[in-house]
């Protein structure tokens, strides 16, 4: 096994932009909030009580709209389409890194949000790809120009919690790699070719609590190590 460089959390957040969209149990109430950090680093708090129906599914006007308030703010644009405009470009190949564990993926809420923006920032639908464990096979993700990472906060039994860093594990061949000493060689993923400097947004996604066995998705532990 190729020695791989350890990268501390604190350089991985300063090097990428996050936006965190939230819904009720874990996030109440509604609002935005902007939290300075590093030069090269913004992160986006978007709050919205009422993202789920009655059913507990996530509205997809509401998810849009939380996803259009992250991206202005971020970019301080007027509107999102300009916004996004700023971290996508009409000739890119772009990769929607979502999450397809089945007890609490990305929503496709989420995903259609990312890619009716990222349609209308100019890229062609047939240069956009929503993918997870077929990343590495995927065309779209094997040429692609830009990557945005979107997935929900869930716990985890090593690293304690699995959120944007982990989201690109997918990436390499064997993940199973990658998890002695609490994950802590994950952040060393995202200095491979295929995923070095592409990423133009993270998406952490907070809709409902999830924990080991707990939470509202009947969640069988059977799968956990299942890739």
């Amino acid at each position: 096994m190729k020695h791989r460089a350890a990268i501390s959390r604190r350089q991985f957040i300063r090097s990428a932009s996050a936006a965190a969209v939230g819904g009720s149990i874990f996030l109440r109430g509604t609002g935005l909030r902007a939290q300075a950090g590093p030069a090269k680093s913004r992160v986006i708090l978007v709050r919205d009580q009422n993202v789920l129906d009655e059913n507990g599914i996530p509205k997809s006007d509401a998810i849009q709209a939380m996803l259009d308030q992250g991206i202005t703010a971020l970019t301080g644009k007027a509107d999102p389409v300009t916004a996004w405009k700023t971290i996508i470009k009409p000739g890119d190949v772009v990769g929607i890194k979502n999450n397809r564990w089945p007890y609490l993926r990305t929503t496709p809420q989420v995903e259609a949000g990312l890619k009716k923006r990222i349609m209308d920032a100019g890229v062609q639908e047939s240069a956009i790809a929503v993918d997870d464990l077929g990343v590495l096979q995927n065309p779209i993700f094997q040429k692609s120009t830009a990557l945005i990472n979107a997935r929900p906060m869930r716990s985890h039994h090593w690293a304690g919690v699995g959120s944007l860093v982990k989201n690109y594990i997918m990436f390499v061949p064997d993940p199973m790699v990658y998890h002695p000493d609490s994950c802590a060689d994950l952040a060393s993923i995202w200095n491979l070719p295929m995923i070095k400097g592409k990423t133009r947004l993270n998406v952490l996604v907070m809709l409902t609590p999830q924990f080991h066995s707990v939470g509202p998705h009947n969640f069988n532990p059977k799968y956990v190590w299942k890739y």
